[in-house]
């Protein structure tokens, strides 16, 4: 039997469901639950129809096709992403750090430092998504002060896989500049497609994977593959079907409310 690491990220979603199933209660059986014990009012029927459980069917269907057509788009663009991927850990080490990196290290305990083992942070990788929390350091921060930020990526490893890395880091405010001075990995896991799309803009995945067709960087001159042409214009096809699909998502989103359906 394949252990956790072999696995792959269906596979690991597929038993997560299955143990759901088995152990938790439905909807319905949740509903009565909180009928008994007085949280939803004597009145409320949890057998009566229930147009969020359709809605949350819809949304679900919805990830699931927006996962397909992301699956598509890392397709066509990784021939061009393998010339400029460079491993995750790398990123994490780009800079010196200018305090005790191992101390923060320490302080974040066992279980991170065996995410930090995981083999392919030294694959080369193309982040598709990312953000930084800075927890008020733009705001409220002053000259001298310190504080904590964590980060979050969505990455393209060049093998086809997507993976998913948090960091937790330290920053301090010098002068009018804040500097980050310590950055390491805290989290590493393997995710679907549809776990990318359910936490990450269409948008913003669609413009960074097309940006990436058309690098100009002087290292890539006569690198590019022969079908260059004509995997840009296929992405870009794909950007215009979904920009009819939510321009009609949002016109039948301003008649929500008008009239009962």
């Amino acid at each position: 039997m394949a252990n956790d690491e072999q696995k792959s990220p269906e596979a690991k979603e597929a038993e997560r469901k299955a143990v759901d199933e088995q152990g938790g209660e439905t909807p319905l059986e949740i509903d009565q639950l909180l009928k008994d014990a007085s949280v939803l009012s004597k009145e409320f029927d949890p057998a009566a129809p229930d147009p969020t459980l359709e809605l949350y069917e819809q949304h679900e269907a919805r990830l699931q096709e927006e996962a397909a057509i992301l699956e598509e788009a890392c397709a066509i663009v990784l021939p061009e992403i393998k010339l400029v991927a460079k491993p995750i850990r790398a990123a994490f080490t780009e800079s010196e750090p200018s305090e005790n990196q191992a101390e923060l290290e320490s302080l974040s305990g066992s279980l991170p430092a065996r995410y930090r083992q995981t083999d392919w942070l030294d694959l080369p990788a193309f982040q598709l998504d990312g953000a930084t929390n800075y927890l008020g350091a733009f705001t409220d921060a002053q000259d001298g002060d310190s504080g904590v930020f964590t980060s979050k990526g969505s990455y393209l490893l060049v093998d086809g896989r997507l993976v998913e890395v948090h960091g937790l880091g330290t920053w301090r405010v010098m002068g009018n500049d804040l500097r980050n001075t310590r950055h390491t990995i805290v989290s590493t896991r393997e995710v679907t497609s549809k776990e990318v799309v359910s936490d990450a803009s269409m948008t913003d995945l669609f413009m960074k994977l097309r940006r990436s067709l058309h690098l100009g960087l002087e290292a890539l001159e006569g690198q590019h593959v022969p079908d260059l042409a004509e995997r840009r214009t296929r992405l870009d096809e794909i950007v215009v079907q979904y920009i009819a699909i939510v321009r009609g998502l949002a016109e039948g989103l301003r008649r929500v409310g008008d009239s009962p359906a």
